[in-house]
């Protein structure tokens, strides 16, 4: 047992200092805008088609929508066709798409704001790029862009 102690200690050491993240939980999406982060609990989630789907809320009332667009191997995002809104998030409502997202919409004129990245890792959803202050009609406000990220885990699908 003496000579088990020092290496049991020394792999309790290791394991703990190796960077992991903390454990994320399911149904749970993280947005970070600027250096805020706010966590919401996803109420819908799953891929349709090629295009994978989530809505979420906090408990204070904000709202998240978010559509990633996905190729055909289920797993690479697509920027272009990738969208994220949020409703009530301090105070503004906020969106970020890219270009064949915005025009799946119907909606004419340039997105909103920009997105960057978009991918599957397994459970998670993940996506960043330029979110735009937008009015209840989703026109941009002002000239400012805010960076945006989300990051979701949707294990069970509806």
């Amino acid at each position: 047992m003496r000579r088990l102690l020092p290496v049991l200690l020394l792999g309790a050491l290791a394991a703990g200092g190796c960077g992991r993240e903390p454990a994320f939980a399911d149904r749970t999406a993280r947005l970070t805008v600027g250096d805020r982060t706010v966590t919401f609990t996803v109420d819908a989630c799953g891929l349709d088609g090629q295009t994978f789907r989530l809505a979420g809320r906090t408990e204070s009332g904000a709202v998240l929508q978010a559509a990633v667009g996905v190729e055909a191997d289920g797993e690479t995002g697509v920027p272009r066709s990738t969208g994220i809104t949020v409703f009530g998030f301090d105070q503004v409502d906020l969106a970020a798409f890219g270009d064949e997202s915005w025009a799946r919409r119907g909606k004419d004129g340039d997105a909103p704001g920009s997105i960057e990245t978009a991918r599957i890792r397994g459970a998670r959803i993940q996506a960043s790029g330029e979110a735009a202050v937008v009015d209840q009609d989703e026109v941009p406000t002002g000239g400012q862009l805010l960076e945006i990220t989300l990051d979701a885990r949707c294990d069970a699908e509806d």
